[in-house]
């Protein structure tokens, strides 16, 4: 009796990227909130910077309260920014590195920030996320079922 565990082995796509075949491993759950992770830490070092330029800001400016503005810059990353990221040509190539540290080890994320361009996003990004469903042949008519005569009865 053989077991079906095709759901819990992880898909690998061989991609030919410029003269190089590389290896993309389908996204886990760790792997996306890894991705969230890098998201916040970048948020926070932009926090940083902002928050250095509202204090001198401020200090400039009558009648503004620095700890309002403060308020209003420290903020975290909310569940659209992180969906809205994953389809920028940065956030598909650190998501590429992600998906490629399994069978390439040596790759750094400098590294997949060189090769991914927006012309190969098409192809790499459904090695990321493979689909489970088999490609529709789109030239294929929809069959559709024959009618059945009413009787006259």
């Amino acid at each position: 009796m053989s077991m079906n565990l095709s759901g819990f082995v992880h898909k690998k796509t061989p991609l030919t990227i410029g003269t190089e075949e590389f290896i993309f491993t389908e996204l886990t759950l760790g792997d996306m909130a890894e991705f969230k992770a890098h998201l916040i830490n970048d948020r926070k070092k932009l926090n940083v910077e902002r928050r250095g330029r509202l204090m001198k800001d401020a200090e400039s400016i009558e009648g503004i309260d620095p700890l309002e503005l403060l308020k209003l810059t420290d903020t975290s990353i909310s569940e659209e920014e992180v969906e809205a990221e994953t389809e920028t040509v940065e956030g598909i190539g650190y998501l590429a590195y992600l998906s490629l540290r399994y069978a390439h080890p040596e790759i750094s994320v400098e590294n997949v920030m060189e090769i991914i361009t927006p012309n190969i996003l098409d192809d790499v990004t459904p090695a990321l996320f493979p689909s489970d469903e088999p490609e529709i042949d789109k030239k294929k008519p929809k069959q559709t079922k024959p009618k059945r005569k009413r009787s006259r009865i």
